[in-house]
């Protein structure tokens, strides 16, 4: 199973947002976008889920267009979590069980909760399920949202800036939790901006900048001095620490 992203441009008030972007992605891996804030990341995830129209070109899930096959569809095949999430009194299981929103007619069912549980314990929120969602802290409800995803079943995760605003400890526990699943045979799309987390945990960066993939390949391959220097307007130095690549900054261009 793959998606394929072939030639897609979007416009947006009549702007270019999006330009010539071309990708494949599969199960088993995990592709990160890489790119300043305002790259077109988000954008690009939006449209994978098909929440925007491509003005030219299309994504295509094992041939399908996307945009044919309506949210509901592509709900059961792909979990998208945005940037930023309502507030709501909900409990975290109650959070967790919207996952299978597109699975369920009027009320969940006992097979519903047990899939609920089940992923909240993937993440280790178990002991949490009666947990007002916003009493939680950052990390924790990101590790919610991402039990969300996986009660959703699908075999896509779009995820779009999950580390955003955690501390590092909790950066590397939701990538640790992504990772692992990727392993398990799922696809991870991950937007994010911070290159030695691309570089720890990606199979696959795209660099985006202004709308267009500016270099792709893997992380180890393509995430040099000059390419940084390119799409983030920063000099940098890389070094090797216990046999692992680090970017170092060491300034502005």
């Amino acid at each position: 199973m793959k998606i394929r992203v072939e030639d897609v441009e979007i416009e947006l008030g009549g702007r270019k947002i999006l330009d010539g972007i071309e990708f494949e992605i599969r199960r088993g891996e995990f592709v990160t976008l890489l790119g300043p804030n305002g790259s077109g990341k988000s954008t690009i995830l939006r449209t994978i889920f098909g929440i925007l129209k491509p003005s030219r070109g299309a994504v295509y899930l094992n041939g399908s267009e996307i945009n044919r096959m309506g949210i509901e569809n592509s709900a059961r095949v792909m979990g998208y979590l945005p940037q930023e999430h309502s507030e709501t009194n909900l409990s975290v299981l109650d959070v967790t069980l919207l996952g299978r929103t597109p699975y369920i007619n009027i009320n969940p069912g006992k097979s519903d909760y047990e899939m609920a549980r089940n992923a909240l314990k993937l993440v280790g929120m178990e002991k949490f399920s009666n947990r007002k969602f916003s009493e939680l802290s950052g990390g924790e409800r990101q590790k919610v949202m991402l039990a969300r995803i996986f009660c959703q079943e699908t075999d896509f995760m779009l995820l779009d800036e999950p580390t955003a605003h955690l501390d590092i400890r909790s950066q590397i526990e939701i990538l640790e939790i992504i990772r692992r699943m990727v392993e398990s045979g799922k696809a991870a799309i991950v937007a994010m901006h911070d290159i030695n987390l691309a570089l720890s945990f990606s199979d696959r960066v795209l660099m985006v900048k202004n709308g267009k993939i500016i270099h792709a390949g893997k992380p180890d391959d393509i995430i040099r001095p000059e390419t940084i220097l390119n799409v983030f307007g920063v000099r940098a130095e890389i070094v090797k620490e216990n046999g692992r690549l680090v970017v170092v900054p060491v300034g502005i261009e």
